[in-house]
C-alpha cells in the first residue's frame, strides 16, 4: 500500500518543480532559446541591462518549438522587431498564432519599405502632381488596403522615382500605427509594369511593435 503512495509523491514533486522552475524563468526570462521572453519589453523591464541585439521570444508561451529570433531594439524602449525572410518580399516567419499574441502585447507598431526604381514611377506620375490611381497600395495583415486618399495612407518621405533620367531612384513609405494588427505589411499592389531600360525592387524593412 506504501508504493502507490511513494510514487504519487514523486510526481506531486516532480510536477512542483517543474512549475517553480517555469514561474521563475517567466519572472526572469534570458531571451535564449530555452528561457525566451515574451516580447523584447519584458527583457527590458528586467533588472540586468539587456544590450540591443538578437534575442528568442516566445509571445504566446507555448512549447519551445515555435519560438521566434528577432531583434531588440532596447534603445528604442524595448521594441521587438522581426525581419521578412528577405528583404525583396514582405514575408515574415512567425505563424498567426505568434503574431496574434505579439499584436496583443503590443500598443504600436511602425515598418520601413522602400521601392528603388529605374525610369518608372510607382507613386506620382510627376513630381508636384499627388499619386493617382495607379499607385501602388500596400494589404495589411489586417486585410485592410493602405493607399493614396483612403482611410489608411502612408507617411512618404521621399518619392524620386517619377523621375525618368536614366538614374535609380526611389520611393521610401513608412507604416507607424497605433493599431499593431495593421502590420507587417503582408502584399504590395499595383507594382508597375517594366519594359526595357525600366526596373524596379523592393526593400523591405523589418516591423517593429512595442
Amino acid at each position: 500500500m506504501d508504493l502507490p503512495m511513494l510514487d504519487q509523491g514523486a510526481e506531486i514533486f516532480k510536477t512542483i518543480h517543474y512549475l517553480s522552475n517555469l514561474i521563475q524563468s517567466l519572472k526572469n526570462p534570458l531571451g535564449n532559446r530555452d528561457n525566451p521572453a515574451r516580447i523584447c519589453r519584458d527583457l527590458h523591464s528586467c533588472e540586468h541591462k539587456m544590450n540591443d541585439g538578437t534575442y528568442w521570444i516566445d509571445p504566446n508561451l507555448g512549447c519551445s518549438s515555435d519560438t521566434v529570433e528577432v531583434f531588440c531594439n532596447f534603445t528604442g524602449g524595448g521594441q521587438t522587431c522581426l525581419k521578412p525572410i528577405t528583404v525583396s518580399k514582405p514575408e515574415m516567419t512567425p505563424g498567426v498564432v505568434q503574431m496574434t499574441f505579439l499584436h496583443l502585447l503590443s500598443s504600436e507598431a511602425v515598418q520601413h519599405i522602400t521601392i528603388h526604381c529605374l525610369n518608372v514611377p510607382v507613386w506620382r506620375e510627376e513630381g508636384p502632381r499627388p499619386p493617382g490611381p495607379g499607385a501602388v497600395r500596400f494589404k495589411s495583415w489586417s486585410g485592410e488596403v493602405i493607399q493614396a486618399g483612403g482611410e489608411l495612407e502612408p507617411h512618404v518621405t521621399e518619392d524620386s522615382c517619377w523621375m525618368k533620367d536614366g538614374r535609380w531612384h526611389q520611393t521610401h513609405f513608412v507604416f507607424h500605427s497605433a493599431d499593431p494588427t495593421l502590420l507587417p505589411v503582408v502584399d504590395v499592389l499595383h507594382l508597375p509594369s517594366t519594359g526595357p531600360g525600366s526596373h524596379y525592387h523592393l526593400e523591405v524593412g523589418p516591423v517593429c511593435f512595442l
